[in-house]
């Protein structure tokens, strides 16, 4: 599957039983795609496991590795491929190689919970990550010093994540920018039928219960109905009502668990599904505004307001560079 060569950048894919299968392939085929137009002598990539022996996915496929992990290539960047249960199983070999390749200085990039081991290895404390959402409770709970972000990639730190699935092509989408000829990856995701290639500020879908945290029954069911009604806005009168309490003590409860009013709550949420949509840069501005009940200038001066930054501003402003 692989060749080597000094000058290239070498993935090696190192996967264990139960690896997600999607976030791997999802790799893997950027990088086939990239050497099938031309960029054989920019990369390759391989893929071990731990004794060489045949490696079966979550989905029961399996797949034989091709490279020894004791003889890596020189100028390998090593990619761990985990799956669910990472939080639940040790795999005490893997961390101890972790560790090693760490002391070597080697690049450690992780797909999917991938990034579980890499908390499991002690490498990613106080670092910014993008970990899969249902390892979001583990690590909160087991490995509270790392940063977590809701991002569907992180790659502007030592150790580039990603949440796993179809987000593996976008972050080596975007390492792949940094190094091919322009317009390479736009024909790769043309090639992959990919919708664009999705900025690393785009975040993952994450259930209510997570993006806002709360045991109040009540509460979350109020911003329940906000996420489901974000195009077409309900009046905080309705939402209460529906709820079934005043819209006086709606307030009260949504200050006392977020500090904010179910107003403000009710306009980030719709402004960050716009911002989505802003960073995805299928559709207009003005189509975007009118959907989420804005008028264009009113949908740019709330925009700024809750980001920071014009709309437009937004879209062109690119995403930062890998370190």
């Amino acid at each position: 599957m692989s060749e080597t060569s000094t000058t290239k950048t070498c993935f090696v894919f190192v996967v264990e039983n139960g690896f997600t299968m999607q976030a791997f392939s999802s790799a893997v085929e950027v990088l086939r795609v990239a050497r099938k137009l031309g960029a054989t002598d920019l990369f390759s990539y391989s893929v071990c496991g731990l004794d060489g022996t045949p490696v079966a996915a979550s989905n029961e496929i399996t797949i034989v590795p091709d490279l020894d992990i004791n003889k890596l290539p020189p100028n390998a960047i090593m990619v761990i491929v985990s799956g669910a249960g990472a939080d639940r199983d040790p795999n005490p070999a893997l961390i101890s190689k972790l560790r090693f390749w760490a002391r070597q200085a080697r690049p450690i990039w992780a797909l999917s919970s991938g990034v579980v081991r890499l908390a499991q290895a002690g490498l990613i404390d106080g670092c910014n990550v993008a970990p899969h959402w249902e390892d979001v409770p583990y690590l909160k709970e087991h490995h509270p010093r790392v940063d977590i972000s809701t991002s569907l990639f992180v790659d502007n730190v030592l150790h580039p994540t990603c949440s796993g699935g179809g987000a593996a092509a976008d972050l080596m989408l975007s390492f792949v920018r940094r190094a091919a000829p322009p317009g390479m990856i736009e024909d790769i995701a043309s090639r992959l039928v990919m919708d664009g290639v999705r900025d690393g500020r785009i975040r993952q879908s994450l259930p209510a219960k997570m993006r806002f945290e709360t045991t109040n029954k009540l509460v979350f069911s109020a911003v329940r109905l906000m996420e489901n009604n974000c195009f077409e806005a309900l009046s905080l009168q309705d939402i209460s009502h529906r709820v079934g309490i005043s819209q006086r003590q709606l307030e009260r409860l949504f200050r006392k668990e977020f500090q904010k009013t179910p107003a403000k709550v009710y306009t980030e949420l719709r402004l960050d599904e716009a911002r989505q949509e802003v960073l995805a840069g299928h559709r207009s501005l003005i189509d975007i505004a009118l959907d989420y009940g804005y008028q264009a200038g009113n949908f740019s001066k709330v925009y700024q307001r809750v980001f920071g930054v014009l709309p437009s501003e937004d879209r062109k402003k690119p995403a930062p560079d890998m370190s």
